[in-house]
């Protein structure tokens, strides 16, 4: 990290305003000692006169008037920093910055300690200093060292970073969030935004405010995309609110149609499909036109293995559609099934009004191409294609069939190009499912017999082969 040396006022220029305000601080002390004798001569006044009152108060000023030279001259050399100050503070802040880059900590931290004694007001020493302290992880002495260089230079953007950092290191976290959400929303540095990001989702997530934690989840994934941990912080705290509003919606209305659409979603996620079909259909009995839950019933009803309960599923999503009209996935859903069934201009309808509905729908475009190559519209097909690949990057059926329409229209450049992406997806797709069931035949081995599954730490202590990791030919 670099540090930054600021150059430093001329002390000799200063003078001036120093004397000024030692002035004030002498007839600061007059009007004191003035005020004290005045209740005497107050006093004297009721017995001789005012003529005795003026020629005591006379007589006091020239007392005053040396008190005063005594104040500026005597205190002259604090006043105005020589030349060996200035010299002296000049090498201690070199010597400091210099130790501070070798990480010699305690040196760095005694030299800027010293540096303060002559330089109270030095911003980039108390900068550094709390930098220093920063990297010992003493952070209350750092957040003290950072706040006082912000009171002197509140810009300093990457010091209120790490002032926040700080802060909350040490446990002050109503501080640290003021520090952290200025300095997450204007420090630009992407590794410093990220610290700064990463901490106050931490403390949003610790005081249960799940809601500023996924906007902060949101701005890091702006930042990395493909960060690990930012990934893992997204579906913790989208976990942890799914499971806060089923809390809620259990002491609501605990037997709803909504509790048991809830418990179907679950079910789908882990595949229990004939669980999720039996509670969408109780979630139906409590209110058949609940929103969304025919659909829902519709892909459990297309995701099971009986023929009968595939057929159930287009009367679902034709009912999904007559409680919802603007359901653009339904309509996704039956142009598939008129596609499979070679019924192109059904189809065509279907897909048309689901892009009419949501133009980004990348099923809507791809489904709509492959019924337009299909009918020898191949131009028209790639346009659509494209559109659903720019919409999802990911699906590889979507590169395939962009290729074959690509080759009917005679554009063998581009259909090469486009089966090239196919066959790396599918690639990639094809080990991340691998690598999935390989986990899942783990996690049973070692419910089955907890000791003979392979330890996270090898001989030595050194690290052992993951769960999931298993030698390929």
């Amino acid at each position: 990290m670099h540090h930054s040396t600021i150059v430093h006022q001329n002390h000799d220029e200063s003078c001036p305003r120093q004397i000024i305000s030692s002035l004030a601080r002498a007839f600061s002390l007059i009007l004191q000692c003035y005020e004290d004798q005045g209740v005497a001569w107050a006093g004297r006044v009721n017995r001789m006169g005012s003529r005795k009152q003026v020629k005591l108060g006379l007589a006091f000023w020239p007392g005053l008037l040396f008190a005063v030279l005594l104040v500026l001259f005597s205190g002259h050399q604090g006043l105005c920093q020589t030349p060996d100050i200035s010299q002296a503070i000049k090498l201690l802040a070199q010597q400091a910055e210099n130790d501070l880059h070798q990480q010699k900590l305690s040196e760095a931290t005694a030299e800027y300690r010293k540096l303060l004694a002559l330089d109270p007001d030095n911003v980039t020493a108390h900068s550094n200093l709390g930098l220093a302290y920063y990297m010992q992880r003493d952070y209350a002495r750092a957040a003290a060292e950072f706040e006082i260089a912000l009171h002197h230079q509140p810009d300093l953007l990457n010091i209120v970073a790490l002032c926040g950092l700080s802060e909350a290191q040490s446990g002050d976290n109503s501080n640290a969030v003021v520090h952290l959400n200025r300095a997450f929303a204007e420090v630009r540095e992407p590794s410093l935004r990220m610290a700064t990001g990463r901490q106050l989702y931490r403390i949003f997530v610790e005081s249960g405010d799940l809601v500023r934690a996924s906007e902060v989840i949101v701005q890091l994934q702006r930042i990395d995309p493909s960060d690990v941990d930012v990934l893992y912080a997204e579906h913790q705290v989208y976990s942890l609110l799914a499971y806060r509003a089923f809390e809620s919606l259990a002491r609501v209305d605990p037997d709803s149609g909504r509790m048991y659409e809830i418990q179907g979603d679950e079910m789908a996620q882990v595949r229990n499909v004939p669980g999720a079909i039996a509670a969408y259909r109780l979630a139906i009995q409590h209110n058949p036109h609940l929103t969304g839950v025919h659909f829902a019933l519709g892909e459990a009803l297309s995701a099971s293995h009986s023929p009968e309960q595939q057929a159930e599923a287009e009367s679902e999503y034709k009912k999904a559609l007559g409680d919802d009209p603007w359901d653009e996935k339904a309509e996704c859903r039956l142009g598939n099934i008129e596609l499979e069934r070679s019924n192109l201009q059904a189809a065509l309808v279907h897909f048309k009004r689901a892009i009419q509905l949501q133009p980004s729908d990348p099923e809507a475009n791809k489904g709509l191409g492959v019924a337009l190559m299909e009918l020898g519209s191949n131009r028209e097909a790639v346009a659509y294609l494209n559109r659903a690949v720019q919409f999802d990057p990911y699906d590889e059926t979507a590169y395939y069939r962009l290729s074959l329409a690509s080759r009917n229209a005679g554009d063998i450049d581009a259909a090469m190009r486009e089966m090239e992406e196919f066959r790396a997806l599918k690639a990639k797709k094809d080990q991340l499912k691998r690598n999935f069931l390989d986990l899942l035949e783990d996690a049973a081995r070692m419910a089955q017999n907890p000791k003979s599954f392979p330890s996270a730490a090898g001989p030595g202590g050194a690290a052992g082969t993951p769960p999931g990791a298993k030698d390929k030919p």
